[in-house]
């Protein structure tokens, strides 16, 4: 089983577990307070807050895997 951590300087948001037949999302102990984050990042040039930054690696994760990506 693979495993991602997206992590911020207080601890882990949430935790990624993946392979073939099951991917398994844990939220961390800052997960609900990166969540409401209204902080502005860019990511792949685009503004965003970093809420939706964290909403979108979750979602590109689940989109690999449903694609059957190997990382």
């Amino acid at each position: 089983m693979k495993t991602e951590l997206a992590i911020n300087w207080e601890g882990t948001v949430v935790t990624a577990m993946w392979d073939v037949e099951l991917i398994t999302f844990t939220k961390g102990e800052q997960f609900d307070q990166e969540m409401a984050s209204t902080t502005g990042v860019i990511v792949d040039g685009k503004d965003m807050t970093l809420a939706a930054a964290q909403r979108k690696w979750m979602h590109d994760r689940l989109d690999k895997w449903i694609d059957g990506v190997e990382d």
